[in-house]
């Protein structure tokens, strides 16, 4: 048998075998007591102090969610994290969230770390009922957002804003810049009204990042035809400001702000191809969040949702640079669990798939959630005082379960990276046991997931 041959049976015996013992380490697990390092006074802290909830089911009614009013404040920004791209009852609470937050608190905006060309379409479709929603929901090309909860979670948004005493709408967007060519053709079509001349000049510079098949190459591109690229994107954007009176008088002062828009979404895709930084990724999308709130009325309140590891606040993640921004005008809410399955990329092939995890080693903050013997909480570190035991605990870096879009599965340690909370978020959420979120019929059955990182 050829060498490689035997590699992949092996890893594949390999691969099954470990999902069967890791499935039965969850099965036992269900008669077992979280057990954690923490010290005892910790966890009763954390156990008084958690506000327990009763389902993260949206069909429920939101009466356990009301202290969460206190918790949100006046904040116009809240960012929901999740520590999986691909759990189900992560995406039901934050779909909660926003029922809460819209119908009790005033919020009138949604944006997902999901491109914002893109998610216009999903948008129409929120708005003005036009258009199929499972079709405009895959076409943001996001596998993990491609799932019935996400999809539930749109079509109440369209209910909520059928309902004529429902004055103020609630909107769906994107506040993320990995491909350029739907943003590419959305400024075709603009110059072809407004300029044609400039239309060809702008075909010219864009062509690198017009199809899928040039953006895929472009990360690839001597760093002589990038930097051509990026000074004619630049150029492109000087000429929209230096005839903005024209534009508008052809148009209309919303539809050169979503054009220009457009063109600068193509330069933060061009420059993050040619980077492949995620701090680059990062800042692009916190400063897209802050165009989206600068074009609303003044006050909108917006819910994020995106991976812990982008709403965070420390180090160069989006929360840290909109931190900067908002203040405490911003909340940011991280997620934990402690046990469960959810879909991810990976496996033999890299393949979407269902992953199962055992319970949270004891020095993981994960398990000392899960020792206070609540399910489902909500726990604000805010109210740590800055003089007593707790603060200091938390203070120290804790591990904490952080699984993206791919998950290796013969080195679940690495999904465990330490975390300093109280420096990353000011509120967490807790699900002890976690389901895979599911798939639309319309998800492609392979990913790619080196191209759409999420």
């Amino acid at each position: 048998m050829p060498p490689k041959s035997w590699f992949r049976i092996s890893l594949a015996v390999s691969l099954s075998v470990s999902h069967v013992l890791a499935t039965a380490v969850l099965t036992q697990s269900k008669a077992s007591t979280p057990r954690s390092n923490a010290p005892k006074e910790i966890v009763e802290w954390l156990r008084t102090s958690a506000i327990p909830l009763k389902t993260t089911n949206p069909e429920a009614d939101l009466n356990d969610m009301s202290q969460l009013g206190s918790v949100i404040g006046n904040a116009r920004v809240v960012a929901m994290g999740e520590a999986t791209h691909g759990t189900r009852e992560f995406f039901q609470m934050k779909h909660r969230m926003l029922e809460f937050l819209v119908e009790k608190m005033g919020f009138t905006v949604f944006a997902i770390e999901a491109n914002w060309p893109e998610s216009l379409a999903v948008n129409d479709y929120v708005l003005n009922g036009r258009g199929d929603p499972a079709a405009a929901l895959a076409g943001m090309y996001f596998w993990t957002w491609n799932t019935e909860e996400v999809l539930d979670m749109i079509r109440w948004m369209r209910k909520y804003n059928e309902d004529p005493a429902h004055d103020k709408k609630v909107q769906f967007l994107g506040f993320d810049m990995q491909t350029a060519r739907v943003a590419v053709s959305n400024v075709d079509e603009y110059l072809n009204n407004v300029d044609p001349q400039e239309r060809q000049t702008a075909e010219r510079v864009l062509a690198p990042l017009a199809d899928e098949r040039n953006e895929r190459e472009y990360s690839r591109r001597p760093p002589r035809v990038q930097a051509e690229t990026a000074e004619g994107i630049k150029s492109l954007l000087d000429f929209f400001d230096q005839h903005k009176r024209d534009y508008v008088a052809a148009s209309s002062e919303k539809q050169w702000a979503l054009a220009r828009h457009n063109l600068e979404v193509i330069k933060q895709a061009a420059e993050l191809c040619s980077s492949r930084s995620p701090a680059v990724r990062d800042r692009y999308m916190a400063e897209n969040v802050k165009w989206i709130l600068d074009n609303e009325l003044p006050g909108t309140k917006i819910l994020l949702w995106a991976h812990n590891g982008h709403v965070s606040t420390a180090d160069s993640a989006m929360g840290s640079v909109l931190r900067r921004m908002y203040g405490q005008d911003m909340v940011v809410c991280g997620f934990s669990f402690y046990e469960g399955s959810f879909q991810a990329v990976g496996g033999l092939g890299r393949r979407l798939q269902d992953f199962v995890v055992g319970p949270s080693p004891p020095d993981a903050l994960d398990s000392a959630l899960a020792e206070t013997g609540l399910p489902l909480f909500a726990i604000d570190l805010r109210r740590a005082k800055s003089k007593d035991v707790l603060h200091r605990w938390l203070g120290i870096a804790h591990r904490m379960r952080t699984i993206g879009a791919v998950y290796n599965e013969l080195l679940p340690s690495s999904t465990y990276l330490p975390e300093v909370v109280p420096d990353s978020f000011d509120v967490i959420f807790f699900v002890k046991r976690t389901t895979p979120a599911r798939k639309n019929p319309t998800l492609p059955k392979v990913i790619d997931p080196d191209f759409i990182r999420a």
